[in-house]
């Protein structure tokens, strides 16, 4: 076993398959940010356009809860589309929410200009925050961003019903508008890492049959995700794909090759098959997770070519009451992964409002697990 690592080491050794000193512990977004920022004696409201707040929040969050990564943007997922003119519901203890849509049509593609993105001041806040925890941190801990598929950020510019009717009745345009999205993307990744992260947490949840059938997923997300992946990469970013839908296109998400897969649940369909488990029923707000950990081993075909998998303690353990849920979690994950190339963290986003009391049980149970 190697000796003691830095987080950002530890990390990069996990996303890279090799040996670590440690199973890295990963953090999404601002999880059980409500504790943080009480410690801090501020609001949500008030940190989120603060490079410095979210920075003093990131660099507690860590003190606090012993990850070995820090993330910025959040898991509001709304930097991108502020940036292209959403309205923003700012709220005081949770986190914002779109008030209103910038695009009524694909057509209108024509009024998004990508290079709007380098303009943006929440974007600058967010590029911001990055330099500041590079500056503070070093090389001790892993920095990631968090960006969106086009697609994602796609559904953030127009309603939903009127994005599926855009995609059936004027592709063409809703392919422009792809285009044009993609470059936004590509050039908030690339301040971003200029700005010092090592990698993008890219939130993909729309690659899934929940929403598209896989025909639609390959025509509009694929090629388009696939750009924004292979240049973070090819830029020298890592890149983590998060999917936690409950019909993930597992295929696609091997097929864009990240550096590694924060995932909620496998291939619900393969593993009903193999193993006669409905992984919906077992994994929601009244029945947390399964010893076996199944999806771990459907998953191999990931992690034998070379990609890490993240995950996948069940979010819904926090919050319920029911602490040994907890620590059961953390031990079914660490019990069933995979010697080499494997992150513990949640499917998701730990809850806002997770007392600081079932935090400390998540990493106590970790430790646990090196004993």
């Amino acid at each position: 076993m190697p000796d003691e690592m830095t987080s950002k080491e530890r990390f990069i050794n996990a996303l890279e398959l090799k040996e670590v000193d440690r199973v890295p512990l990963g953090y999404l977004w601002f999880g059980a940010g409500d504790a943080v920022l009480e410690r801090m004696n501020t609001s949500m409201e008030d940190v989120y356009y603060s490079a410095k707040g979210i920075t003093r929040a990131q660099v507690l969050a860590r003190e606090m809860y012993h990850h070995d990564n820090v993330m910025s943007p959040w898991g509001c997922l709304l930097v991108e589309a502020e940036a292209f003119g959403a309205k923003i519901n700012i709220k005081k203890d949770a986190y914002p929410s779109i008030a209103s849509f910038p695009l009524k049509s694909a057509k209108e593609y024509e009024n998004i200009d990508p290079v709007v993105i380098e303009r943006s001041e929440r974007v600058k806040t967010i590029e911001e925050s990055i330099s500041m925890l590079k500056k503070q941190l070093g090389d001790e801990v892993f920095i990631s961003c968090a960006l969106l598929t086009p697609l994602m950020l796609a559904s953030q510019l127009m309603d939903g019903s009127r994005m599926y009717i855009e995609m059936m009745k004027d592709p063409d345009n809703f392919h422009a508008l792809l285009d044009v999205l993609t470059d936004g993307c590509i050039t908030f990744a690339d301040m971003l890492l200029d700005a010092g992260a090592d990698g993008a947490f890219i939130e993909n949840g729309g690659s899934t049959s929940d929403l598209f059938s896989l025909e639609m997923a390959k025509e509009f997300g694929f090629e388009y995700s696939k750009k924004l992946y292979s240049h973070i990469q090819d830029s020298g970013g890592y890149v983590i794909s998060h999917n936690c839908a409950n019909h993930a296109f597992h295929e696609l998400e091997m097929a864009l090759e990240p550096d590694a897969l924060n995932f909620f649940f496998g291939n619900v369909e393969t593993l009903g098959e193999k193993y006669g488990i409905d992984c919906l029923k077992i994994h929601n707000h009244k029945h947390v997770g399964c010893r076996e950990r199944y999806c771990f081993r459907d998953l191999k075909d990931f992690n034998d070519p070379g990609v890490c998998l993240m995950g996948n303690i069940n979010p819904y353990a926090f919050c319920s009451g029911r602490l040994d849920d907890i620590a059961a979690e953390v031990k079914n994950c660490m019990d069933a992964a995979p010697d080499k190339g494997f992150i513990l963290s949640t499917g998701c986003e730990i809850p806002l409002n997770t007392p600081q009391e079932e935090m400390g049980i998540l990493w106590e149970s970790m430790k646990s697990c090196f004993k």
